[in-house]
C-alpha cells in the first residue's frame, strides 16, 4: 500500500514534489498503487519510488531517469518511455501493452514474464536484463544490446535480431522458431534445448554456434 504523505506529495504537483525529493536525499518514496493514468511526469524526480501495482496507462515518462524504480504488475499500458532510464528497474508482470520504448534503457532490469509482443526495441539497451520467460514475440529488437541477458524460457519467435548483440546471453529453452539471427553475435550464447525451426542465420554463423548447443 502507498505511504500517504508520499501520495499527498506528488497530488501536490511537481514542483512540490521535486523540491521534497530534493530535501529528502536517499528517500524511496511508495507509490504503489497509485493512478496516475495520463499523467504528464517529464519533469518528476522519480529514481527510485516503488509503484508496484500503480496505474501509468497513458503516461508521459518520455526521458524521465527511472532507475531502480519498482513496476512489478504496474499498469503502463500505451505510457511514453520514449529515452527513459529504467536501469535496475524491476518491471516483472508489469502492463506494456502498446508502451512507447523507443530508446529507453533496460540495463540491468528485471523483467521476468513481461509482454513485449511486436514492441519496437531497435538499438535498446538490454544489457544483463533478465527476462525469463518473457514474450518477445515479433518484436524488433535489430541492433539492441543483450550482452549476458537471461532470455530462459522467453518466447523468442519471429523475434528481429538482426545484427544484435547477444554475447554470453542465455537462452536455454528459449522458443526460437523462425528467428532472425541474421549478423547477431552469439560469441559464448547459450542455445541449449532450443526449437530453432526455421530460424534465420548466415552460414557463417550456422558454422560456428549451431553444434555448440
Amino acid at each position: 500500500m502507498a505511504y500517504t504523505q508520499h501520495v499527498n506529495q506528488m497530488r501536490e504537483g511537481l514542483a512540490k514534489w521535486n523540491q521534497w525529493r530534493l530535501a529528502t536525499p536517499g528517500s524511496k518514496p511508495d507509490l504503489s498503487g497509485m493512478d496516475l493514468a495520463g499523467a504528464d511526469l517529464r519533469r518528476a524526480n522519480l529514481r527510485e519510488v516503488n509503484f508496484s501495482n500503480a496505474i501509468l496507462a497513458g503516461a508521459n515518462l518520455e526521458g524521465v531517469d527511472l532507475t531502480h524504480c519498482n513496476f512489478y504488475a504496474a499498469n503502463l499500458s500505451s505510457a511514453n518511455l520514449r529515452n527513459a532510464v529504467l536501469a535496475g528497474a524491476d518491471l516483472t508482470k508489469a502492463d506494456l501493452l502498446a508502451a512507447n520504448l523507443a530508446g529507453a534503457s533496460f540495463e540491468q532490469a528485471t523483467m521476468g514474464g513481461v509482454s513485449l509482443k511486436k514492441q519496437t526495441l531497435v538499438g535498446a539497451n538490454l544489457r544483463r536484463a533478465n527476462l525469463y520467460q518473457a514474450d518477445l514475440t515479433e518484436a524488433d529488437l535489430s541492433g539492441a544490446d543483450l550482452t549476458e541477458a537471461v532470455l530462459v524460457e522467453a518466447v523468442l519467435e519471429m523475434t528481429n535480431f538482426f545484427e544484435a548483440r547477444l554475447v554470453k546471453a542465455n537462452l536455454a529453452g528459449a522458443k526460437l522458431k523462425f528467428t532472425n539471427f541474421k549478423g547477431a553475435d552469439l560469441e559464448g550464447a547459450v542455445l541449449r534445448d532450443v526449437n530453432l525451426k526455421g530460424a534465420q542465420f548466415t552460414l557463417s554463423q550456422r558454422m560456428k554456434f549451431m553444434f555448440r548447443r
